[in-house]
């Protein structure tokens, strides 16, 4: 991607400031696209397009160290390698903090919730506006229920559709009767008000927890000379990096294949509460899909745009994940690192022997900042 030529067509398009461009458009596999565009697709038109992109070759990049497990030396590494495989990995161990995050707003949470609590408690709320009104008439409720039956459950008259929902109004009511519980074991007030969007907190919590693990990921880039990405990723350059060449028509991968994406690099976080409020009540949608993949799994910072990242996600518990490892594309070609010792280097070189894999050093290039490789080895 030629960030010189991104820029000229800014220009030309009548773009006075590089933030106007980063409010309306993003960057998917180095060209921008139109953002809200990519935001009204459907999933399978994004899957569709996606297909006519998908890169004949990917690359990852290893760290090759050796890490103590089971009092036992475990290199993971070479374990890929050797086995061909790919980690599945949940997004919230990785290094981005906002890495599949979705953004849920927590006050808009909160008054979609209060609403629905107050729909099934037969509260109208028609004439009620703001948060602290809402929240005000269904304490109350929750109170009177409490005095006049000694339970908070009976306050809700009605109930949802869902054994799910169901299930979440009756675990609501039995954190309430907990938390009055622990406060009458130690002598302390117990205060509904306070409690009650405690509770709703750690729902919010709980929920943007796991909306963000929902699928395990493996990721890839489409450059294996990146200075970045050795830095980050390959050990300070003392790593590999690993080509595999994308064999789309073989029907031995297609499941693989056909969950490859790339990353839309973007500035934009809008807001999903609404549109996934009652994901964790029902089957999970094409639209809450489409609301998970293009606002989270696959959505990122511009600042990670060097990247030029495509993903692998399969859900959580998928049958071509064990071990949280998947069989890949074959391998057919290591990068080994600049700053690799030769006793190192010895090892991956006879391992790709072994596997009749081709290798190459990649090492400076005299004239520009940019890496190159060297085919010199024996």
């Amino acid at each position: 991607m030629d960030i010189h030529e991104i820029i000229s067509q800014i220009n030309n398009k009548g773009y006075k400031l590089i933030s106007d461009f980063l409010n309306s458009y993003c960057i998917i596999n180095g060209s921008y696209q139109s953002l809200e565009e990519i935001q009204k697709m459907s999933l399978e038109n994004f899957n569709y397009r996606v297909r006519k992109n998908v890169p004949i070759k990917l690359y990852k990049y290893f760290s090759n160290s050796t890490i103590r497990k089971n009092n036992e030396e475990v290199n993971y590494s070479i374990q890929a390698l050797e086995n061909n495989t790919v980690f599945m990995q949940k997004p919230s161990e990785f290094d981005d903090v906002y890495d599949s995050g979705l953004n849920l707003d927590f006050d808009e949470y909160q008054i979609l919730i209060l609403k629905e609590y107050c729909k099934y408690c037969e509260i109208d709320i028609s004439q009620k506006s703001s948060l602290e009104e809402i929240g005000d008439e269904f304490v109350k409720s929750l109170h009177q229920s409490y005095m006049d039956n000694g339970n908070f459950y009976s306050a809700f008259k009605k109930q949802p559709i869902t054994e799910i929902g169901k299930g979440s109004i009756k675990l609501f009511c039995f954190k309430l009767q907990d938390e009055l519980n622990q406060s009458q074991i130690k002598s302390k007030s117990f205060d509904l008000g306070k409690v009650v969007p405690k509770i709703i907190c750690e729902d919010y919590n709980e929920k943007s927890s796991k909306l963000k693990d929902i699928f395990r990921t493996s990721c890839f880039s489409t450059n294996p000379y990146s200075q970045p990405m050795w830095a980050l990723y390959s050990n300070h350059h003392k790593g590999f990096c690993v080509e595999y060449s994308i064999l789309q028509n073989e029907e031995r991968y297609h499941d693989i294949y056909y969950n490859l994406f790339p990353m839309i690099y973007c500035k934009i976080r809008p807001s999903v509460s609404e549109d996934l409020f009652n994901v964790f009540d029902f089957d999970i949608t094409e639209e809450h899909l489409r609301v998970i993949y293009l606002h989270g799994a696959l959505r990122k910072s511009i600042d990670w745009v060097f990247q030029n990242e495509w993903r692998l996600l399969l859900p959580e518990g998928d049958e071509n994940i064990s071990d949280f490892k998947v069989n890949f594309f074959p391998i057919t070609r290591v990068f080994l690192g600049n700053r690799m010792s030769k006793k190192e280097r010895l090892k991956i070189i006879n391992i790709c022997k072994k596997r009749n894999i081709q290798y190459e050093c990649v090492i400076l290039n005299s004239n520009v900042f940019e890496m190159q490789s060297c085919n010199n080895l024996k």
